[in-house]
């Protein structure tokens, strides 16, 4: 990034009080599973990851084969297996398929660096309670974005963002791994956001959904390089209802956050 570039994460944060939003804006999604120059790091941690939690992390269903074998020939990739695509992207994926009401439930994929949340235990579940239990987003979004999902073009994709906070930058934190609390004492360089990029994709043959999730870690010694990110984080953690907070995993933390946070600081 050049000094004059600003990094992307900066409109996560803007100057209003905390809200869920779908924020979903058309994509790319060849340039979202390219590869980067963390190229190497990334894929031998998820080959870490696989070698040590297989159940956890690597899900293939007869349901999915098709779109499975759609998404190796979109890769350019001539074997044939889930661990094959999971090696070779870096993001995380997952495949969507209707189930018989109509909604896209999640069939098979790789999840190595799921964000304290336990992949194998939301096969069959729609994407919007893959994480759950997310306070309020199914009562709110839920049907929203079942009807978004439905509607996706072939071939078209779409991209959103999350955040949550944790005390390690750590990719994989399968709730099983021993992953610190962000409980206080802790300085800024001691807490990261840490940043889901989103896409979905409707591959064309098969129509099922290619859901990619790419990592982003930004600690808050970073992010408060740009006061405006700074005071939007600080607004959110205050204003944030405190069954979200929990599971945003701020709770513990957030009047040392605010401290941190606080422009005087």
């Amino acid at each position: 990034m050049s000094a004059n570039e600003q990094p992307a994460w900066l409109g996560l944060f803007p100057d209003q009080d905390f809200e869920f939003r779908f924020g979903a804006k058309p994509g790319n999604a060849v340039n979202f599973f390219a590869d980067t120059t963390d190229n190497a790091s990334l894929i031998t941690a998820r080959g870490k990851a696989l070698e040590e939690s297989t159940e956890q992390c690597l899900f293939e269903n007869p349901a999915a084969a098709e779109a499975m074998a759609e998404c190796l020939e979109w890769a350019g990739l001539e074997e044939v297996g889930c661990r094959e695509l999971a090696l070779h992207w870096e993001p995380d994926f997952l495949i969507l398929l209707p189930d018989e009401n109509g909604r896209f439930v999640f069939r098979a994929g790789a999840v190595c660096f799921p964000s304290s949340w336990r992949p194998e235990e939301k096969i069959g579940l729609p994407v919007h309670a893959i994480h759950s239990p997310v306070p309020t987003l199914n009562e709110k979004l839920g049907t929203h974005i079942d009807k978004f999902l439905a509607r996706l073009e072939p071939g078209k994709a779409w991209e959103r963002s999350n955040w949550g906070l944790s005390r390690s930058a750590e990719l994989n934190q399968h709730p099983t791994r021993d992953i610190p609390r962000l409980a206080p004492p802790f300085a800024a360089d001691e807490a990261w956001i840490r940043i889901e990029d989103q896409v979905l994709y409707r591959l064309p043959k098969t129509q099922a959904l290619l859901f990619g999730i790419r990592l982003v870690n930004v600690s808050l010694a970073e992010l408060k390089k740009f006061p405006d990110a700074q005071a939007g984080l600080h607004r959110a953690i205050a204003t944030m209802p405190e069954d979200i907070a929990d599971y945003k995993n701020v709770t513990d933390g957030r009047e040392h956050l605010l401290t941190l946070l606080n422009p005087r600081s």
